[in-house]
Order: C-alpha cells, then sequence, then structure tokens
C-alpha cells in the first residue's frame, strides 16, 4: 500500500474540536512539528455546528465566553469588535460568525507558526486506523494511505438516529427529516405545510427559527416526554465560584447540595450563577459518581439539567413567543408511540400525552428528528466501529462515545491507555459529561496539545527506526 505522507499528528475532523486542537499545537509548537487535518468537507474550521447559513441561529453562549483560549479570553470579543464595532461583551451573535472566526484562527495560526511547524490540510474521510510499532497508519475512503506518530479522533456531534419507534414507512419517506442539520434539509418544506419537531432541546429551537425565517404560517408541532424548552438566558449574571460537595457519591445528594446552594443565595441573585458556576467542576464531579449512580441521573434529572444548563438567548425566547401567540407554535410533553402514513402526503403521528392513560393524535406533513446527536454513535460510525472490533478502542461505560484516560488517549479493550490514539470532544462525554461546548472542548485542545508535544519530544522517532524521517 502506498504512503503518500507522514506526519506527527494527524488530526480526523476539522470541526471545532479538531481546528481549536490544531491552533494549539500550531500557537506553542517551539520546534519542527508536521501536523495533518482532514476533514471530509470542503470548509476546514466551522463543522457542523457553525456552518449555518441562518443569520437566525445565534450562540448560545455570549461573546465575553467564547474565545478559542482561556488565557486569553477577550480573544473572541476583539475580533468580533474587528467586523462588528458595536459588539458587547454580553452579545449573543450568530453561529455563522464563529465559523468564520474558527477559520481566521486557522489561517493566522498557520501563517504565525514557528519555523519547521507545518500545518497540511487534506480533503477526505478516514475509513480505518491500524496500529504498528508506534505509528498509525491512517486509510483514506479514497487516495493513498497516511501514517502519523499520533492520532486525534475529533469527529464532533454525530447526527440524530432514527427514532425508537415503529415509523410505519416514514423513515423511508420524503416526508421525515432526519437531521434538520442536513444541507437543505427543510427546502422541501412549504410554509403552509403542517410539521411536528421531536424533542424541545435546542436542535428545535433552531428549527423553527429557520421555518420562521422562511415565513412558516402552517402549524409547527413540538414534542417531548417533558415538554419543556430551553431556560433563557440573563443579561449581567456572572458565575460564583463553585460549591464545595462533602464527596457526593449519589445523584441526590448532589442535587440536595445544589439546591440549598441555589436557596441560600442572597436576594436578587439568580440560580443561573450557581448554574454556571459549576462548569470548572462538573467533569470531576460527574467522574465521582459511581456509573449506576450516572445512569439514575440520566433517567431522572437529564432534561431537568440540560433546559437550565442549556440556554437560549432571550431575544430567541422572545421570538418563540411571539410564534406561540400567534398559534403557530404549540409545544406538547408527551411519549410519541409510533407513526402511520396516510393518503396524499399526510403522516399520522401518535403520541401519549404526559399524565394521561389515552392516545392523541397528530396529522401533519413533515416530521423533523430534533432529538439531537446519536448517543450510540460509537456503534454507528464505521471508523469507531472498525477501531472497536479491532479492539484498539473501547466504548465508554454508558455507551456515549469511547473509554478514555484523564487526557484523552484511547482505551483500548484490556483497558490501557494508548500512546499513540486520542480524542477529545463529544465522544468523551459519557466520561465527562460536559464535553460539547467550546469552553469544555477548549480546555481539552490545550491539555491534549501540550501532552502530544512533551511525549513526541521524548518518545523514540518510530520513523526514524525505520530509516524515514517524519519530515521526509
Amino acid at each position: 500500500m502506498k504512503i503518500e505522507r507522514r506526519w506527527d499528528v494527524l488530526v480526523v475532523g476539522g470541526g471545532a474540536s479538531g481546528t481549536l486542537l490544531v491552533v494549539q499545537l500550531l500557537r506553542n509548537a517551539p520546534g519542527p512539528l508536521r501536523v495533518a487535518l482532514v476533514e471530509r468537507e470542503a470548509r476546514t474550521g466551522p463543522g457542523l455546528a457553525y456552518s449555518t447559513a441562518h443569520s437566525s441561529h445565534l450562540l448560545n453562549v455570549p461573546v465575553a465566553r467564547m474565545s478559542a483560549f482561556a488565557d486569553d479570553p477577550e480573544h473572541f470579543l476583539r475580533w468580533m469588535r474587528r467586523v462588528e464595532p458595536g459588539t458587547a461583551p454580553g452579545d449573543f451573535v450568530p453561529r455563522q460568525r464563529y465559523g468564520q472566526y474558527l477559520e481566521a484562527l486557522l489561517r493566522e495560526s498557520r501563517r504565525a507558526a514557528a519555523p519547521g511547524v507545518v500545518l497540511e490540510l487534506i480533503r477526505g474521510e478516514v475509513s480505518a486506523l491500524s496500529e504498528e510499532d508506534g505509528i498509525v497508519r491512517v486509510a483514506l475512503a479514497q487516495g493513498p494511505s497516511l501514517e502519523a506518530r499520533a492520532v486525534v479522533l475529533a469527529l464532533g456531534n454525530a447526527p440524530p438516529a432514527d427514532l425508537p419507534v415503529d415509523g410505519g414507512g416514514l423513515f423511508e419517506s420524503v416526508n421525515y427529516v432526519r437531521s434538520p442539520w442536513a444541507p437543505r434539509a427543510l427546502e422541501h418544506i412549504e410554509p403552509h405545510h403542517s410539521v411536528l419537531l421531536v424533542g424541545t432541546g435546542l436542535t428545535m429551537v433552531d428549527t423553527v427559527l429557520s421555518l420562521a425565517e422562511r415565513n412558516h404560517e402552517g402549524r409547527i408541532h413540538a414534542l417531548s416526554r417533558h415538554g419543556l424548552l430551553p431556560q433563557v438566558h440573563r443579561p449581567g449574571v456572572q458565575p460564583r465560584p463553585p460549591p464545595r460537595f462533602s464527596e457526593p457519591r449519589s445523584v441526590r445528594a448532589l442535587f440536595h447540595a445544589l439546591r440549598r446552594e441555589i436557596e441560600g443565595l442572597p436576594e436578587g441573585s439568580d440560580w443561573r450563577c450557581v448554574v454556571d458556576g459549576l462548569r470548572p467542576v462538573t467533569a470531576s464531579l460527574w467522574r465521582g459518581l459511581p456509573v449506576p449512580a450516572q445512569r439514575r441521573f440520566l433517567r431522572h434529572l437529564r432534561t431537568l439539567w440540560d433546559v437550565h444548563r442549556h440556554r437560549m438567548a432571550a431575544s430567541v425566547a422572545d421570538t418563540l413567543a411571539q410564534l406561540r401567540r400567534a398559534g403557530v407554535l404549540h409545544v406538547h410533553a408527551g411519549r410519541l408511540r409510533g407513526f402511520r402514513m396516510l393518503d396524499e402526503g399526510w403522516v399520522e403521528a401518535r403520541a401519549r400525552p404526559r399524565g394521561v392513560v389515552f392516545e392523541a393524535t397528530f396529522r401533519v406533513q413533515h416530521v423533523i428528528n430534533c432529538t439531537g446527536p446519536d448517543c450510540s454513535f460509537a456503534r454507528s460510525h464505521p471508523l469507531l466501529r472498525s477501531l472497536l472490533e479491532s479492539g484498539l478502542a473501547r466504548r465508554d461505560a454508558l455507551g456515549f462515545g469511547l473509554s478514555t484516560d484523564e487526557g484523552g488517549a484511547l482505551l483500548d479493550e484490556q483497558g490501557r491507555a494508548s500512546a499513540v490514539l486520542f480524542t477529545l470532544g463529544p465522544l468523551r462525554r459519557g466520561e465527562l459529561w460536559e464535553s460539547t461546548a467550546v469552553p469544555e472542548i477548549r480546555d481539552q485542545a490545550a491539555a491534549l496539545a501540550w501532552r502530544l508535544r512533551r511525549e513526541l519530544a521524548v518518545r523514540p522517532d518510530a520513523f526514524a527506526s525505520r530509516d524515514v524521517h517524519p519530515l521526509s
């Protein structure tokens, strides 16, 4: 098999996770380092999350908290003020702006890199990885293979899984949108059509905004088990220092400690400052819980956590409220039971409303899956499936992603930490819980970049031992 290139670090995935890692590698590398970033899409940097063309899709975090660098918290704010001079620290700007920021970061970091520090962007899709004698062979779906001394999986969020009910033929029809993030996913929906959105979280919010941009007038039904919308950000709320938890080993203990902290706030304070203050310690608290306790959290408190932790901008909440008052948007609490295809392009959805025993039906023309990323991604993604089958990786205990050590090295089927395979971002969610947003990913990226530079500097050069220099 022909080997076209050899690299010190090869990053699989050119979205936010991969870009933040590469920027950290280039930013602080003192000497020769050859980095490859492999991305299957035409754009490198924004990834799916920040490639949206809809100006109504806003960041869910204010500008002041979205810097790519924890040690330079105003970096994104300064960049925004160059492109939009009136930007304030508390503004919620369009997500497409953040995608442009990531692209600019990549260009600037590449240009400013030290002599001998090289980045190559490779358009392609990685289909398989294998490891031998400290070298990872990277097979592409098309083209020659690559080799690297270290490979990092930065795959981002998975598309939604199909809904776990009898589709009655819906899932194979044009009436069903599996992922609202797919290109042109909503273009066939006419403004007067009726729509059912399954899920009421932030994906649903963005989908409603997309439809509203298209002047949608038909009924939009949004259904989830609890019927809860994301809470709303309040201006000026600053995170409190995280409370001191007395080594809670149960979900109940954590919940009661958090509630006591909120109840003890001074008059006029806001619960948001406590929830936001947990951000630096969430991962350690999560890892301190036994797996059965983590599963209980997922069953009983996940929805409550998500709607309070992952909030929407006030302007977005106002838009949703206007659509509800106009009779366009209707939010329902209930359990989806199944679908049946009707004549003339209609779909019947069956659901059991929360708290009652009878079923309700919705007659709509389109069903959009807004349930969020597939939590069984590691089983469904071909590359990850091959790693699991070969024993180079194992799933985390919750099945959300891959098992890693504390620094992101993959654990193999025997539980041994790899010296050459790593990951960051959503694939670590099962072990860190909060691992999908920029503030968490930027910290992982900085730590992993430092680890890779350190380990590659002291590790014997596997390429040199084969009489092949890594920079050749």
